[in-house]
């Protein structure tokens, strides 16, 4: 019996599409979230284990978050494949009992479909698992469809947990969620030692998840995906800010490419379409997110894909100087050199190559990046700035580390902060007075003094009480020259930026000491009564 040439055809396209079509070797997917961090901060954090799966796999440092840039929204989407227009998670106090708008689509008790559903509903039989120590979790998505899930106070025993079932049950799909370096950041703030231990942490708990893989016979079979759902600035997060609403996604597991770092943008919205290919699951129309299709495997041949190298640290936070500064570069990569400019080009091999700390003592604009072989890491920016005219000057109350403006020098740098009071430029100090003690290094003719302020008492922010100047002739002792009352003059009624200052005559000093005298609690009929106020300096007017 002959075959015709055409049929062939066809039974070959058949076999091939048939091939293509079958799932991967994954019988197994984890995926754990780390709340609070950055794509940013992430590459400044020591993770030898997170490192070595990139090394399996492949980083994503262009994946975005949904706005608000807050942790309700973002979970609900890595598990929905939706923002918050489909699944109406909009704040970390939705419930279904306190949501603004219904679902696009929802289940009998009111749910957006989510990853637990689709399996549920397509593997009757899977085993879940999901395990958290954020109680808010337990809210997002319809518990009846997931096989086990547990909420666990503290970061080793989730990881105890969670292990103990994975290597009793094996279940399909399980989210190992944890908090600890977002409640870090919150307390200590970002780029603090604290922090970056609280990533080392958690990276460790993760060597304890592909060991418990290993010990559970499970290595060929599993894919890992570890991310997170925000970044922060300070101690503040949510608002409008490429370090906010980027975070690091990496993915290791069979059929995953090796060693790639993903140059394509990404967003979570693709987290649960992705786990859903792998597991060969049909996604949901609801779903808006599409899978990460380039991490797989591909028969094609292609060129060979840039490997994920860490960008450099760099010891000073961009701002405003009174005098010169060293510079510390380092960096978490293996085998990399760091190369660096000072005027604002882009570094290179050809650059100055990074040897030792360095002092900088002019106006400039660092970037420096790290280069191993023929890949290259994204550049550190850092802009400083150096003030003319001050010799010294120094705080009485510290700021809060939320609001900490530019550093003391950021007060002369001549940059007044927007209208807008998550502006870079603001100094915030909540229930305390603001004093600044300056040395002008020489007696100098003193037109004005002044200082620039923000009012916004909806947000607890209200101009000071009072304004006191004082003068001295030995840096020791001050003298009251004046105090000055914004309520006398109506600028307390002034909603947004607002300058505050005195004129003198024939005044010559070289120690000047400005003290804003804060309200301490909000009065009564403004939207914040009753709460502690704030006062928001951003600039130290001296003329």
């Amino acid at each position: 019996m002959k075959i015709s040439n055409f049929l062939i055809i066809v039974l070959i396209q058949f076999f091939v599409n048939t091939i293509s079509a079958q799932p991967t070797a994954t019988k197994h997917v984890i995926l754990i979230g780390i709340d609070g961090v950055s794509a940013e901060s992430f590459q400044y954090s020591n993770t030898p284990v997170i490192n070595n799966l990139i090394r399996q796999g492949v980083i994503s440092l262009k994946t975005r978050g949904v706005m608000p840039s807050v942790s309700a929204p973002n979970w609900a989407t890595l598990l929905s494949g939706a923002g918050p227009e489909q699944h109406g998670v909009t704040s970390n106090n939705w419930s279904l009992l306190n949501q603004g708008y219904d679902p696009t689509v929802k289940d009998a008790e009111g749910y957006f479909t989510s990853i637990f559903t689709v399996i549920r509903k397509q593997m009757p039989k899977a085993v879940t698992a999901m395990f958290y120590d954020w109680e808010w979790l337990g809210t997002c998505v319809n518990k009846k469809y997931i096989s086990k899930e547990q909420l666990v106070e503290g970061h080793i025993m989730i990881t105890s947990v969670a292990m103990n079932y994975f290597k009793k049950e094996k279940p399909l799909f399980t989210f190992i969620y944890y908090g600890y370096p977002d409640e870090t950041s919150q307390s200590k703030s970002l780029n603090t030692k604290e922090y970056y231990q609280a990533i080392n942490d958690i990276d460790t708990e993760i060597g304890k998840i592909v060991d418990g893989i290993k010990e559970a016979g499970l290595e060929k079979s599993t894919t890992i995906i570890v991310t997170s759902d925000h970044g922060s600035i300070g101690l503040a997060h949510g608002n409008e800010s490429t370090v906010e609403i980027e975070v690091p996604w990496i993915i290791s597991g069979p059929g995953i490419k090796k060693n790639m770092l993903l140059e394509s943008p990404n967003d979570q919205a693709n987290t649960a379409p992705t786990l859903a290919k792998i597991l060969a699951l049909k996604t949901p129309p609801e779903w808006i997110g599409k899978p990460v299709n380039d991490v797989f495997v591909s028969k094609t041949a292609g060129t060979k894909p840039n490997q994920y190298i860490p960008k450099p640290f760099c010891s000073l936070a961009d701002g405003a100087f009174p005098g010169p500064q060293q510079i510390e570069l380092t960096t978490t990569g293996n085998n990399c050199k760091i190369y660096y400019t000072l005027d604002g080009t882009s570094p290179g091999i050809t650059s100055r190559k990074y040897i030792s700390p360095f002092t900088i003592s002019n106006n400039c604009t660092l970037k420096a990046v790290c280069i191993s072989g023929n890949s290259q890491s994204q550049a550190v920016t850092r802009i400083f700035t150096f003030v003319q005219g001050i010799k010294s000057a120094d705080l009485t109350y510290q700021p809060s580390p939320r609001f900490p403006g530019s550093g003391v020098a950021g007060l002369f740098d001549g940059l007044i902060g927007s209208s807008h009071q998550t502006n870079k430029q603001w100094m915030g100090f909540e229930g305390s007075d603001f004093e600044v003690t300056i040395d002008l290094g020489e007696v100098k003719p003193i037109n004005a003094l002044g200082i620039d302020v923000l009012q916004f008492p909806e947000n607890s922010i209200l101009i000071p009480a009072a304004i006191e100047f004082y003068v001295s002739s030995d840096g020791i002792t001050y003298t009251l020259l004046n105090t000055y009352y914004p309520s006398e003059t109506g600028e307390t009624r002034i909603d947004g930026l607002v300058m505050l200052s005195k004129a003198f005559d024939n005044l010559r000093t070289q120690y000047i000491r400005i003290k804003a005298i804060n309200t301490g609690t909000c009065p009564t009929a403004l939207p914040c009564e009753g709460q502690k106020a704030w006062i928001y300096v951003s600039e130290v007017e001296i003329e």
